[in-house]
């Protein structure tokens, strides 16, 4: 640069060269300087994208959303329990079907049998005597011997409730007589020592008006 007092007397001509090498000269400074900064912005965009994926992981690693997928396998085997479990649940029912069978075909085969008081089998039975016979021949169960016991220790259930299998009781808490209930409201009973062992109605002119409830067995 010239001073200022002999810049002043310089010619207009040279004056003018001079201005113009003088702008010339700071364009091409400052366009030797654009490549350096350009570089300095790339890397202040790389250092940038950098710090996004840090603060960011799941950007960077899409796999990280790993729970959605681990349910998957958690519902399979919730769905294999569940079929597990109907599965047993079906099994336990054929059983007790199976069961309730075999009670009434022993049942029915005493069928014409005699009465006799205190008599537990096996060609001869009172009715609380038959009731433990039947259900400890056919699913080895234990009953106490008399009508008013054997009510005690079923599990009560309601008539609607009844079922090919299940005991039924007479007069006030089962204290006088005991049946195995076949189905269709009927039942086998060792009835008296005249009828012996025979098919009743349960719910009967006589029967009906003493019933006092029934009990399950399987």
């Amino acid at each position: 640069m010239f001073p200022r007092d002999s810049y002043s007397v310089l010619p207009t001509a040279r004056r003018r060269t001079l201005s113009a090498s003088l702008v010339l000269t700071a364009a091409l400074i400052a366009s030797s300087w654009s490549p350096v900064q350009a570089a300095s912005t790339s890397v202040d965009r790389a250092s940038s994208v950098r710090v996004v994926a840090v603060a960011h992981p799941t950007a960077a690693h899409p796999t990280a959303v790993a729970p959605a997928t681990a349910a998957k396998p958690a519902a399979k085997t919730t769905t294999a329990a569940v079929a597990a479990k109907a599965k047993a649940a079906k099994a336990k029912a054929a059983k007790v079907t199976k069961l309730r069978i075999r009670i009434v075909a022993i049942a029915k085969a005493h069928l014409g049998d005699r009465y006799r008081a205190g008599h537990t089998g096996p060609h001869s039975f009172d009715c609380s005597g038959l009731a433990r016979y039947v259900v400890q021949k056919a699913i080895g169960r234990s009953l106490p011997h008399s009508s008013r016991a054997q009510f005690r220790v079923v599990a009560h259930i309601s008539r609607s409730q009844l079922r090919a299998g299940d005991l039924v009781f007479f007069f006030r808490n089962g204290a006088h007589h005991v049946g195995i209930y076949i189905g269709g409201g009927r039942m086998v009973n060792a009835t008296n020592p005249r009828g012996g062992v025979q098919v009743s109605s349960v719910f009967g002119a006589w029967f009906g008006r003493h019933y006092s409830g029934a009990g399950r067995v399987v």
